[in-house]
């Protein structure tokens, strides 16, 4: 039997594979043996060391240098130094010391031994040798006004860009101290180049500026946005129509409106595409007070938010054409006097004996008109429920035909007795 096992063993290194596996395993445990025995230094470079710098006092912190790596060099027993890894080497600044105010400070850095391999020796200093900090205060954040910089170089001839719409109105920055209060404006800052025809939405970057306009850079800083939405509405431009706002008016008064002008008769403003607006109003023009001396009124234009005044155009001068028109004045009497809306319990009766009023209108009919072409009212109504003493009651004037081009000029009023209807019972007690 064991000359067999022996024949066996030996034909095994007739097998290539068992001949290179075992060629292998000798040079390597040669290689140990010889590693282990051996008082030569082999150099072994670690790299990608983390670099750990040291806190500072007073409040101040670093603002860079947290992802720095570091390499160094070590020598030492081969089979040591292979196995030293970025975990077992420490590397930290010589000296932070002098460092006693915010800015910019270039550092020294040493490594350190740091795990339980020791049986080495550094061959050489940190690669970088030294790293540049910036060193600052940390400010918790402070919210600054953002100003719109959108320049639109052109629009369609036909439209108009309004005003830029932000997004955001404010942004909140927080960081280095230093660096926050040395911001002075905070700008979003967009070009168009191309001709602008419709509503247009961008991203626009959010810009720091000092006092002297010099741009900070947001590399010690932290803002909650970069950009801002910025919208640019386009409106069509059209010509509208200027329409007098004229209160007061006699219901049945037949005035012709031809006799109205206004300069300007239009405005030119900007407007949605969807809108479908046609005119605009001016701001009211009491009919009552229209007098042949005073027939001009310079009104203010009542322009919707929705619309931007081109050409600020803000008034317009509303006229009257009265030439051919000639007032009169007309003495009323109780019997053109009729009181309307009576209270159920009220009697009322018109002190005044007579009432001069002014007559306005045309010529050919206020020369013919006299008291039997009016009815001068009297109406009761927010009244109805006082039944004893004097109220001063408005008059309107209602005219015959054919005068009703004509109407009353100014606001008159007259004073109305008022007493309580006596009962069916009263009447009854009254006459036994």
């Amino acid at each position: 039997m064991k000359k067999i096992k022996n024949k066996i063993s030996f034909k095994l290194f007739y097998n290539d594979k068992f001949v290179m596996f075992f060629s292998i395993l000798v040079a390597f445990i040669s290689w140990i043996y010889v590693a282990s025995t051996t008082q030569e230094s082999s150099i072994f470079t670690v790299t990608g060391i983390p670099i750990n710098l040291p806190e500072l006092t007073d409040g101040m912190r670093y603002f860079n240098g947290e992802d720095l790596k570091a390499e160094v060099k070590i020598s030492g027993n081969a089979l040591v130094v292979t196995n030293v890894t970025k975990d077992d080497i420490y590397v930290t600044a010589a000296d932070v010391s002098f460092i006693t105010a915010p800015g910019e400070y270039t550092i020294d850095l040493v490594p350190k031994k740091s795990g339980v391999k020791t049986d080495y020796s550094f061959e050489s200093s940190v690669s970088p040798s030294n790293v540049n900090v910036f060193v600052d205060r940390y400010d918790e954040g402070r919210v600054i006004p953002i100003n719109d910089k959108i320049s639109v170089k052109s629009v369609d001839p036909s439209s108009y860009a309004s005003q830029t719409l932000l997004s955001r109105q404010t942004v909140k920055i927080s960081g280095a101290e230093s660096v926050l209060n040395s911001i002075a404006e905070v700008d979003a800052e967009y070009t168009f180049t191309d001709t602008l025809s419709e509503t247009t939405v961008v991203k626009a970057p959010l810009v720091f500026y000092d006092e002297k306009g010099n741009k900070i850079s947001s590399k010690y800083i932290t803002p909650d946005i970069t950009e801002v939405d910025a919208t640019i509405p386009v409106l069509d431009v059209k010509h509208i129509q200027i329409v007098p706002r004229i209160v007061n008016i006699p219901e049945k008064l037949d005035f012709d409106n031809d006799l109205i002008s206004v300069e300007p008769s239009t405005i030119e403003l900007a407007v949605s595409k969807s809108s479908n607006i046609t005119s605009i109003s001016t701001s009211p023009i009491d009919f009552s007070q229209l007098t042949k001396e005073k027939n001009t009124y310079t009104v203010t234009l009542e322009i919707p938010s929705t619309c931007r005044n081109i050409n600020s155009v803000e008034n317009a001068e509303v006229e009257f054409d009265l030439s051919d028109m000639t007032e009169k004045n007309l003495t009323l009497s109780s019997s053109n006097f009729v009181i309307q809306n009576q209270g159920a319990n009220q009697s009322a009766v018109v002190s005044n004996k007579t009432l001069t009023v002014k007559i306005i209108g045309p010529t050919s009919r206020v020369n013919l008109l006299s008291p039997l072409s009016v009815t001068a009212v009297i109406d009761m109504s927010d009244k109805s429920t006082v039944t004893e003493g004097y109220v001063e009651r408005p008059v309107t004037l209602e005219f015959k035909e054919p005068f009703a081009q004509c109407w009353l000029e100014g606001s008159y009023t007259v004073n109305v007795k008022l007493s309580p209807k006596n009962s069916p019972a009263q009447q009854s007690s009254a006459g036994q």
